[in-house]
């Protein structure tokens, strides 16, 4: 199940975020969100089975704290990845 974890990036203020998953009509990432420790959304994106599970997304400007990076897969649920800026 590891192609399910999401990989955080982090570069200043830039974020990307990854799952390492294959993608087919049968099982594939449904969506990304990333969220700072507040529960503040910074960004989501929904997926089609046609897509590749990478975003991109800015952090509010001086941002310093915990970041977590969500990853739904259709047939696998919910997973979560944490990291500190």
């Amino acid at each position: 199940m590891a192609t399910h974890q999401p990989v955080l990036e982090i570069n200043g203020s830039k974020v990307k975020l990854t799952t390492p998953h294959p993608m087919s009509e049968e099982h594939f990432i449904v969506r990304h969100s990333l969220l700072l420790a507040d529960g503040t959304v910074v960004g989501a994106k929904t997926f089609t089975y046609k897509d590749t599970p990478i975003t991109e997304y800015e952090l509010p400007a001086g941002y310093k704290g915990k970041l977590f990076g969500t990853s739904f897969c259709n047939q696998h649920d919910f997973w979560l990845v944490e990291a500190t800026v």
